[in-house]
């Protein structure tokens, strides 16, 4: 039973009912009981948790420096993780019975400033990986000499990578670059992947640099 303090509108101790009264230094506090949850793994709770843990093995793929270079700016009210977690979640496929994210279509990630940047194209061929792009604009003008950084996904394999170009963005035309396929999976896989500049004019190695542009994400069912 609760005892009541200091008259009617004073704190009480203990429980009255479905509330319960304490105190901290002094201070009356009240909560309501806990509510116990009779089916706490429905199907619906199994889905969403085995989405939760999907986006959480994607970020985990990323060290501490590569999220520090995709979020130079550190977040408010939460980590570089978390902002990339919702990033992420934003690209849910839901088909009822299983709940997903489609790599696909992540074309931009990170809290860098966005630009409109060309469109990359990743492909597997033999032994390599080959990344290129192509299209003329203002952004491929004024950052010709740039290196770009490619964020590379797996699509199949739900992996991810973020691989530095050695070749310049170039003015115009068609550019590309390879890797050794081997490290990122095999010649039947589908890949996808967008563009990052780090503003920097000679090949980067690490993750030194971060991010100083990012894609525009498109509008919503453009």
């Amino acid at each position: 039973m609760g005892k009541i303090k200091q008259g009617i509108l004073g704190g009480f101790k203990g429980k009255v009912g479905t509330v319960i009264g304490s105190s901290w230094n002094g201070i009356a506090y009240m909560r309501g009981q806990a509510q116990s949850v009779r089916n706490a793994n429905t199907p619906a709770q199994q889905k969403q948790r085995a989405f939760f843990r999907e986006v959480q093995e994607i970020i985990g793929q990323l060290s501490n420096e590569q999220l520090a270079f995709l979020v130079p700016t550190t977040p408010k009210g939460m980590t570089r993780r978390n902002l990339l977690s919702q990033q992420i979640a934003a690209v849910a496929v839901d088909d009822g019975e299983t709940k997903t994210v489609d790599l696909a279509n992540i074309n931009s990630l990170g809290n860098a400033s966005t630009a409109e940047m060309p469109d990359v194209t990743i492909a597997a061929a033999g032994e390599n990986l080959t990344v290129s792009w192509n299209g003329d604009g203002d952004f491929r003008t004024e950052h010709a000499d740039e290196f770009p950084t490619v964020f590379v996904a797996n699509v199949t394999k739900k992996k991810v990578y973020l691989i530095n170009s050695t070749t310049a963005i170039g003015a115009s035309g068609a550019k590309s670059f390879n890797v050794g396929l081997a490290a990122y999976g095999e010649a039947t896989d589908t890949f996808s992947g967008f563009m990052l500049t780090t503003g920097s004019t000679e090949a980067l190695v690490g993750f030194g640099t971060p991010v100083t542009n990012r894609p525009v994400r498109p509008k919503k069912n453009a």
